[in-house]
């Protein structure tokens, strides 16, 4: 570990020698002032753009979500802030304020340095309606008003990271996404199936990667910089690099590209727990984006990304876990998960002609190694290969704009399982692993979007998709399964869905909106082929019958922003329909209560989301801000385990939760900021487990997990034009706490630094 921290420090003193060599010296042709952020200035949107068009507009806005209207006047302690754009909602850049959705977007600095986040789930722990479940430090899955796993959707650039082998409930798939590699990130709660098929349910997310920026926006010069990034935290001895250099030559030929590399050490608790051994893990993402101009406006873009993550533990299962008000230990010796993630992509965009076109393939692998409790070693892993090919075009009608386009996505999964002796001798092959082997996936939609104002008071949308799913599975049975045989799987659905919305703009700082969308999930390869261990103690076997979920969702919400005080507020409910549920089927397997996937439930899911702030102008001081935000979930289904009643709460339903602070910032400049936050969260009964939940006791606490409050500190210091440095210091009483359904505790008292420097 010595040897790990000096290397560390010589990188950081290294950055911080080139950052106040180059501020000190004259600069040549360096990069123009409108990427010496990394990206382009801000400017109004064109109309229409490709899925990947969220850098375009980066600029100076801030990352809060509900950002509209704001007074130019220029008073001291006062800055213009530019409309937030997003991309996410609409497939084109759209002004927030005036979307009839729930948005919120994160900046790059968001990221980097004002949050200075870890993971990307990690990012989103803060934001209204997301809870942020971690099965271990490398797992972690947010919730999207109180669902995760295949129930939402993670687009990188527009391309479905969603495969056909993702779980239901807690998966580490989020962890795949760097986010210091990110221009923004753009988080939609509600539905979003009309634009994004199927599994776009509850929420969908989309990364939107870094790159040279607009070439409608670059000079005739050269221009070449660099960013570097050291970032040091104490609660889990954690060291995290960045290097990173973008530009163009002329207006010919632009490039990004990035490396990140990741090493974690054991996490510290709060002050009942102390260190928890066997949690810390490494981790090394590369991207590269090349951009040829060929037009006006048009331009070819070829991306590709890398995220390699390796020995990923999963604590709770293992003899290293520590028991936390009653929660088991496991018995596992060794539980790691590998994952790998590349995709590569080639895009024609023409951002003035609202057209897009975009061909991708993407490579995920995961291994899992496992020492159980009789020393024998299992080894699982599986293989995804997805083709995609993506078309958008958008036209004037009528006085709206109508968009039309196409997703086709094509998979082919491969899986395997080895057990080994305690002597290294081969024991068992099965003829497949967790999912079935030599599976395909294939998807083909068609989709239109339309928008029209109605007067100067009210607009209009929405939309149709029709969609087509096909899934084959040759090798699904385990010989000798409890259960089996079980046959092939050759299966296809299709469905059409459709969203329309209604905005009325009341004033100038006061949007109200009404939205009602149909949205379905199409089973997967987990859903009908899975046979592996779930939650603590549950033996999932394949269910090779079930049928798609649908869902119905209504949503009204206001946003209020009169450039000093701003308010957005939300309620929505979604009715579902043939939701797939385990079930357990009566019997018991090595101790592990068998369960296998049904469409046997039928419920409700409804919750409410406020986030306001205000600047204290009225106390003299327009330099402070206090925000606040809140967020519950409520939810009733069938159940399907014999142990519950007829109406149980759904597996995993986080708590009321919120988040209260005051943001400073330099009132003479932009030279540092300042914030204290205070996050919350309402604790859970045990009365109010379902049987589900009283069975899961690795992660879940037998009797209740106590409700927390928090107090952190943090806050940026610009040292010079090239220089800036972050500060944190997170859960400052050292309390010991846990997100619900996690697998292990959130760190003690963390100390957080960062260095970031233009070169």
């Amino acid at each position: 570990m010595k040897s790990a921290l000096l290397s560390h420090l010589v990188l950081t003193l290294a950055v911080l020698g080139c950052a106040a060599g180059a501020s000190t010296a004259a600069p040549q042709a360096g990069p123009d002032p409108a990427h010496a952020a990394g990206g382009p200035k801000a400017a109004p949107p064109a109309k229409g753009a490709g899925e990947n068009k969220g850098q375009e507009h980066k600029g100076r806005e801030s990352r809060e979500s509900e950002r509209g209207p704001r007074d130019t006047a220029g008073k001291q302690g006062r800055r213009a802030r530019i409309p937030t754009i997003v991309v996410t909602a609409r497939r084109a850049p759209r002004r927030l304020f005036d979307l009839p959705r729930t948005v919120e977007r994160f900046s790059a600095d968001d990221f980097r340095l004002d949050r200075q986040v870890r993971t990307l789930p990690e990012a989103l722990k803060e934001a209204a309606g997301i809870s942020v479940q971690k099965t271990g430090p490398a797992q972690g899955s947010p919730k999207i008003r109180g669902q995760n796993g295949f129930r939402t959707l993670l687009l990188v650039d527009g391309i479905r990271i969603n495969t056909s082998i993702w779980r239901s409930g807690n998966v580490e798939y989020w962890n795949t996404v760097d986010p210091l590699a990110l221009e923004s990130f753009e988080i939609v709660r509600g539905p979003s199936s009309v634009l994004y098929g199927s599994d776009g349910v509850f929420g969908t997310g989309q990364a939107l990667s870094r790159g040279p920026g607009d070439p409608r926006d670059w000079s005739s010069r050269d221009v070449l910089h660099g960013r570097a990034l050291v970032r040091y935290a104490s609660a889990e001895e954690g060291f995290v690099e960045r290097l990173e250099s973008s530009g163009h030559l002329g207006r010919n030929f632009g490039f990004a590209v990035g490396l990140s590399a990741k090493t974690f050490g054991p996490l510290d608790a709060g002050q009942g727990l102390g260190r928890l051994p066997y949690t810390g893990y490494h981790e090394t993402d590369g991207d590269v984006k090349l951009v040829l101009p060929l037009g006006e406006s048009d331009r070819l873009t070829f991306a590709y990304q890398h995220a390699g993550q390796i020995g990923g533990p999963r604590t709770h299962s293992t003899v290293f876990a520590k028991s936390w008000r009653g929660t088991t230990v496991g018995k596992d010796f060794q539980r790691d998960i590998d994952q790998i993630r590349d995709l590569s992509y080639l895009r024609y965009e023409d951002p003035a002609a609202d057209r897009s076109l975009t061909a991708s393939y993407q490579l995920f692998q995961e291994r899992e190694e496992r020492i159980k409790s009789n020393s024998r070693r299992r080894i699982q892993g599986a293989r995804v290969n997805q083709l995609a090919l993506l078309g958008r075009q958008g036209f004037a009608l009528f006085g709206g704009r109508l968009s039309v386009g196409f997703d086709a996505y094509h998979e082919e999964v491969d899986s395997s399982f080895r057990e080994f002796n305690t002597d290294g001798s081969l024991r068992t092959v099965r003829p497949r692993g967790a999912v079935a082997d030599e599976a395909y996936d294939q998807q083909f939609a068609l989709y239109a979007y339309y928008e029209r104002p109605l007067g100067e008071d009210f607009e209009v949308s929405g939309g149709l998709r029709w969609q087509y799913v096909e899934l084959d599975a040759d090798v699904v049975d385990i010989p000798g399964a409890s259960g089996g045989p079980f046959p092939a799987v050759h299966k296809a659905w299709n469905a059409v869905v459709g969203e329309g919305s209604l905005v009325w703009k009341a004033r100038p700082d006061l949007r109200i909106y009404g939205s009602a969308a149909s949205s379905f999930r199409a089973p997967n390869l987990s859903d009908l082929t899975r046979f592996d261990v779930a939650l603590s103690g549950d033996l999932e076997i394949p269910s090779t019958d079930v049928d798609p979920e649908n869902f119905l969702s209504f949503e009204l919400g206001m946003r209020y922003d009169d450039g000093k005080r701003r308010l957005a507020a939300a309620g929505w409910y979604t009715q579902a329909r043939d939701l797939i549920q385990r079930k357990p089927t009566g019997n018991l397997v090595g101790g592990l209560v068998e369960v296998t996937k049904t469409n046997a439930s039928d419920g409700y899911f409804t919750g409410f989301e406020a986030e306001g702030a205000s600047v204290l102008d009225f106390a003299g001081f327009e330099w402070v801000e206090f925000y606040s935000r809140i967020d519950f979930v409520s939810a009733l289904i069938d159940a399907t385990d014999p142990a519950d009643a007829r109406r149980i709460r759904p597996k995993g339903l986080p708590p009321v939760k919120g988040q209260f602070g005051f943001k400073l910032r330099d009132p003479r400049g932009e030279r540092w900021t300042a914030e204290l936050f205070f996050p919350w969260a309402g604790g859970i009964d045990p009365s109010e487990y379902n049987a589900a939940e009283r069975r899961n006791t690795q992660r879940i606490p037998p009797d209740g997990l106590p409700g927390y409050v928090l107090v952190g500190l943090r806050g940026t210091l610009r040292l010079n034009e090239r220089l800036r440095a972050a500060l944190s210091i997170e859960n400052l009483t050292n309390r010991d706490y846990r997100i619900f359904d996690s697998g292990l505790n959130e760190p003690g008292l963390n100390v957080i630094l960062s260095i970031a420097a233009e070169l």
